[in-house]
């Protein structure tokens, strides 16, 4: 299994008619809620990309992951949200408010089994991200963050727009940037990507590109840019 590939069910406009709420808009960089906010709701993705990540004491800040067209913003059901969720590209969303998800929830015990499923895939896609940081090499981390990238936001497509930096990949993969960019350059040089701008990847071997996001480096050689 890869990093992150696990998928983020959304709600079916079926079970809660999402497509009739308003449209809410963010800029680049632009917050659609911070760490420690009431959470007065959760956040159908429309279209964009949204970057969800913790800042620690120290103020660094650690990404937990990336959530596109589709997917779910903001579930849970503390009082504050947990997580701080900002747009790394323009973005809209559907916003559905607690109380509303709720009533639905009450009302039909089908929302409620997606809801359960959502907050399974949350958990399963975690542990996917801790395993692969535990496990593989920094090439490995950063062949399976491509995989998921290329299923996720690209419909399986081998060409694609990153939409984060080296430095948010690193903060998504616990890695520096260097080791980023040099394990870039690395699936580069073997033939695995192509990098028609620093932005901008070109799956050409996915088949090798899966198995270095596969492989755990037999344990010796974990956290070490490696081929």
């Amino acid at each position: 299994m890869t990093a992150m590939s696990v998928a983020y069910p959304a709600l079916p406009d079926a079970l809660l008619p999402v497509s009739t709420l308003p449209l809410l808009r963010w800029n680049n960089h632009e917050h659609l809620f911070h760490e420690g906010d009431p959470a007065s709701a959760i956040f159908a993705i429309e279209s964009g990309a949204v970057l969800i990540y913790r800042t620690t004491l120290d103020g660094c800040r650690l990404i937990h992951g990336i959530r596109f067209k589709g997917e779910l913003v903001g579930v849970g059901y503390g009082g504050t949200y947990g997580v701080s969720a900002v747009a790394v590209r323009p973005a809209t969303a559907r916003s559905i408010s607690r109380c509303a998800l709720d009533r639905a929830i009450d009302a039909d015990p089908a929302v409620a089994r997606r809801m359960m499923q959502v907050l399974t895939s949350e958990l399963m896609s975690t542990s996917d991200q801790l395993m692969v940081i535990g496990s593989r090499t920094a090439i490995g981390r950063v062949a399976a963050c491509l995989v998921d990238l290329s299923n996720r936001a690209a419909g399986g497509g081998d060409n694609f727009v990153l939409p984060v930096n080296r430095a948010e990949m690193g903060d998504l993969l616990g890695l520096t940037i260097e080791t980023v960019s040099r394990s870039m350059t690395r699936l580069k040089t073997m033939g695995i990507i192509a990098l028609p701008r620093s932005d901008t990847v070109t799956i050409r071997k996915r088949p090798a590109l899966l198995a270095l996001a596969q492989d755990d480096g037999d344990g010796a050689a974990r956290g070490r840019l490696c081929a």
